[in-house]
């Protein structure tokens, strides 16, 4: 965060100091403008990522002894037979759920980078031509 932010300030310095010599800074403030975007579709979802880590780590140690006290509570062995029948806290299902979604999220800011640029869509554009 620290290097995008810094990243961010020099090319606004730069962008001012061209902007007084008369120098056209267009492509300058649209590139400004999807790192910009980029940086908050990936730094949010990558904050949420690691509060999700923190509190796995944290809460895994409860969650393994619920699931011991459970499969054991009823006979030795058993567990591995009727290990469908636990029924975690909600807790554990919405925390994956929310910690697999920021995955994909940070991915897709990443892919729609890529992706969504003239340059690649020109580039698979001749690729399309020459195959076919």
């Amino acid at each position: 965060m620290t290097f995008l932010g810094l990243g961010m300030i020099s090319m606004y310095n730069v962008r001012h100091v061209l902007h007084h010599t008369g120098k056209k800074t267009d492509k300058l403030e649209t590139l400004m403008i999807r790192i910009g975007m980029f940086s908050v579709l990936y730094s949010i979802p990558a904050t949420i990522l690691i509060a999700c880590f923190l509190y796995e780590r944290f809460q895994r140690p409860k969650w393994e002894v619920s699931f011991v006290s459970h499969c054991y509570s009823k006979a030795p062995g058993a567990c591995r037979a009727k290990s469908e029948e636990f029924v975690a806290d909600s807790n554990i299902l919405i925390f994956n759920l929310i910690k697999y979604l920021m995955m994909l999220v940070t991915g897709l800011s990443t892919g729609f980078w890529v992706l969504l640029s003239f340059k690649t869509a020109s580039n698979w554009a001749k690729t399309f031509k020459m195959c076919g």
